[in-house]
């Protein structure tokens, strides 16, 4: 973590962040922890990144969406993976979660949409017009969730993070039925 810590410092310090692999090499570091090293360090590390990034929104819309999001699902799917492979309880809970696709808006940070299907889950990028509900928030909501000023159950109660919109409700009963294995996962990271 100590390394990571130092390589956030030197972020801070960095006229222009993104393209200068800082964040490669960070997300390299976490993504090459083991389940143990990942529920150790995540809980520490993301205020830590989310503090780093929120005076550097204008460089991420710079980037684009589509490697933005490229970016990041890089790095999502094999970490889920580490998280239901070593952890009974996140496998339970997916094993319990009825299928469902679902559109994840992020700011300008990631679009892509996530299938749980058999107890699996896997992402793709970009938004699809079949899916059963979505969730979107804002970049800076995403931020404050990381460096723990605000929180993801709150939000999705009232507090900026959205699961429908007039006209475009969607399946809200397989939205309520993701709520408990998206509760187990943040627990798992104390988020």
């Amino acid at each position: 973590m100590a390394e990571l810590t130092e390589l956030l410092d030197k972020a801070l310090k960095k006229d222009k962040l993104i393209g200068s692999g800082i964040l490669t090499e960070v997300i390299d570091s976490v993504a090459a922890l083991e389940y143990e090293g990942l529920i150790d360090t995540v809980p520490a590390l993301l205020p830590k990144l989310g503090k780093v990034l929120e005076p550097r929104i204008s460089e991420i819309d710079e980037v684009g969406i589509d490697k933005s999001t490229e970016f990041v699902l890089k790095y999502v799917p094999n970490i889920t993976q580490k998280l239901i492979s070593s952890d009974a309880e996140v496998r339970n809970e997916l094993a319990q979660t009825e299928d469902m696709n679902f559109n994840l808006k992020a700011g300008n940070i990631v679009e892509a949409q996530v299938q749980i299907k058999g107890g699996q889950i896997s992402f793709s990028p970009g938004l699809h017009d079949e899916r059963d509900f979505f969730i979107t928030m804002s970049t800076p909501k995403l931020l404050r969730i990381m460096q723990r000023q605000d929180d993801i159950e709150s939000g999705l109660i009232g507090g900026g993070i959205e699961m429908w919109s007039e006209g475009d409700e969607g399946d809200m009963e397989k939205a309520q039925s993701f709520l408990p294995l998206l509760t187990v996962i943040l627990q798992k990271l104390r988020l």
